[in-house]
């Protein structure tokens, strides 16, 4: 049985090093087996009638105790430290080693359960210390012995097995996308953003805790000049973590820039950030051009040489802020696996600079932001990897894989259906919205091109992804009676749309505009571009993405089909991960839709 276990006079070590293997394929290390050998021996010691939870994952994390309670449930974060010294708001060296700070890592904890936790249970915690006295906090409730813990105990009448499972059972639905994190962090740029965001159920991670402390750290030595990578899978919670260290280092008085080359989604972060900036006064040190927060988010590549990454970026510097390069205290780049090379060597321009990438969402010709471009052309380099998966389950993300390399596959705890009409997935979508759940389709980049001079208008089949006539003369939807627009508009029909101010279902995104958001529900169009033909291959006929010119998707398919069929794979992967809940699958050419269902067992 994996992870977690629930307790009994039985349970010893040797059963959470079987659950944890299975769970993790990997053996825990000896520290974590002798901290479960101590544990068990308190928890048993304490002669209480509680059912007990042990080790319950929380996305990538996992709560050391549960005791179970009637209508409630106490978490308790136990640590066996020795010693233990603060370094800052959100770290400390526990036996020598950088830690979280434990009552950020419980506090975050007992939120997330409370926050996207189905159970209903109310949660709360403690942190149960026992065996220093060197750490105290105000944060928090800290128990140091077993006495402590038992009198704690004492509050809550035991649970039964019914309580156990609706807890064991439960699921984690996150309720709020990354665009309402945004508007929600805004507001917290007076303090301590890491803690401020904690209510929200956005609280950091240890891994990208330490990773803010570090970056945070490396800002204060300001003789030195360094470079963090930080590689994460679909939904580790990178664009979370670079928003965080941007409005973190803002907060602190630093120079700092955020930068994209989406431009769909850095529209909507910057109309977010617009809606209440707060002017600043001409001594502020970002210059008394400085208007708001929008002004620090810009583009990495804007293909007319000002974006951060390009030559005349000074230039744009100096006009906008009356500053130098030189002044840059700090650059987040997100989404950096879309980076050209050239655009990579002259990257690095702040004093910190920190890349977020994950080269399996690479998705044009000349896009270089992979692991061995960055070593090669940035120095002094730090590197992190980040877990996944917080959006979705680990097991969906596997399947997923397993459909673009063509093995059986099966997914389990997670609504994904693949329909043989669209006028039914729509159907079923146009449910969940009924439902309060946020909807959204995704298309493949196929059948019309968009109109870029007439990018809002309906009339314009250039404009319309779903419906009859199409520009490529598609009649699939000849029938149907549907009418769905690409969404085209960067400055007022993605923020609109992203804000829930238009109906999703009558817009479709392609996988430029998926990367960023998510949504509950998520339909996905596949197209005919990638399709089976004993063996995935590629149809270039049907495609319409011609972003980055002579290195477009289009041009690719047409010269080297095993570089277009590896874009096409990273694509379809983006695009079936952005449902938090579920996934609905509606494929445009039947004989590969038939393969992809024989995969499932």
């Amino acid at each position: 049985m994996p992870l977690p276990i629930i307790l009994d006079e039985n349970t010893q070590v040797e059963d959470l090093i079987t659950a944890y293997a299975e769970t993790f394929n990997e053996r825990p290390s000896i520290n974590q087996e002798y901290a479960w050998r101590k544990l068990l021996d308190i928890l048993k010691g304490l002669n209480v009638h509680h059912p007990i939870i042990m080790e319950y994952p929380i996305f990538v994390e996992r709560v050391d105790t549960i005791f179970v309670d009637k209508d409630k449930a106490l978490v308790v974060e136990a640590k066996g430290w020795k010693k233990v010294e603060r370094i800052d708001d959100l770290t400390v060296r526990a036996d020598g080693e950088l830690r979280l700070d434990p009552c950020y890592q419980l506090n975050n904890y007992v939120t997330k359960l409370n926050t996207f936790h189905s159970s209903g249970i109310k949660f709360d915690g403690s942190l149960f210390l026992y065996n220093t006295v060197d750490y105290s906090s105000s944060e928090c409730e800290i128990l140091r012995n077993s006495n402590d813990l038992k009198k704690k105990l004492d509050n809550y009448s035991p649970g039964d097995t019914q309580d156990v499972y609706k807890i064991i059972n439960g699921k984690f639905i996150l309720t709020k996308d990354f665009i309402e994190f945004v508007a929600k962090v805004k507001e917290y740029l007076k303090g301590n953003v890491a803690k401020a965001i904690l209510p929200y159920g956005f609280g950091l991670t240890e891994e990208q805790g330490l990773i803010l402390s570090k970056v945070l750290k490396a800002l204060e030595d300001k003789s030195v000049k360094k470079n963090f990578l930080i590689r994460g899978g679909s939904g580790s919670g990178k664009s979370l973590l670079a928003v965080t260290i941007f409005l973190e280092a803002l907060s602190r008085n630093y120079f700092v820039i955020l930068s994209y080359k989406n431009q769909r989604l850095l529209n909507a972060i910057r109309l977010l950030l617009s809606e209440s900036q707060r002017k600043r006064k001409e001594s502020d040190i970002y210059g008394s051009k400085a208007q708001g927060l929008s002004q620090f988010i810009m583009f990495y590549s804007t293909g007319y040489g000002f974006g951060v990454g390009e030559d005349r970026f000074p230039e744009r510097l100096k006009e906008t802020f009356g500053r130098d390069v030189s002044d840059i205290d700090l650059i987040v780049f997100d989404e950096a696996q879309r980076m050209s090379v050239n655009v990579i060597k002259n990257s690095p321009r702040g004093r910190v600079n920190v890349y977020f990438y994950d080269d399996s969402q690479i998705l044009i010709g000349n896009e270089g932001g992979t692991e061995g471009n960055f070593k090669k052309y940035l120095n002094n380099i730090d590197e992190y990897q980040l877990t996944s998966s917080i959006r979705v389950p680990k097991e969906y993300i596997s399947a997923v894989k397993g459909i673009l390399e063509d093995r059986k596959v099966r997914v389990e705890n997670y609504d994904f259906r693949i329909f043989d009409n669209i006028v039914h997935m729509l159907n079923e979508l146009k449910k969940r919205k009924e439902e309060g759940r946020k909807v959204a389709l995704i298309c493949s980049f196929t059948e019309s091109e968009g109109d870029s001079k007439n990018k809002t208008d309906w009339n314009s089949t250039k404009n319309i992804r779903i419906g009859y006539p199409l520009q490529s003369g598609f009649e699939l939807y000849k029938n149907t009676g549907l009418k769905i627009k690409w969404l085209m508009d960067e400055k007022t029909e993605y923020p609109k749309y992203w804000k829930g101010e238009l109906d999703p279902l009558t817009y479709c995104a392609s996988v430029y505009g998926a990367q960023g958001f998510e949504a509950d529900y998520v339909g996905v169009v596949w197209g005919r571009d990638m399709i089976w033909r004993n063996g995935w291959t590629v149809n270039p006929d049907p495609i319409t993405d011609y972003v980055g010119h002579r290195n477009s998707l289009k041009k690719i398919a047409k010269e080297d089909k095993a570089k277009a069929l590896e874009l096409l794979k990273n694509r379809y992967y983006v695009m079936l991960t952005r449902g938090i809940r579920g996934v609905y699958l509606f494929f445009e050419d039947q004989r590969t839709g038939e393969h992809v269902r024989e995969l499932f067992s």
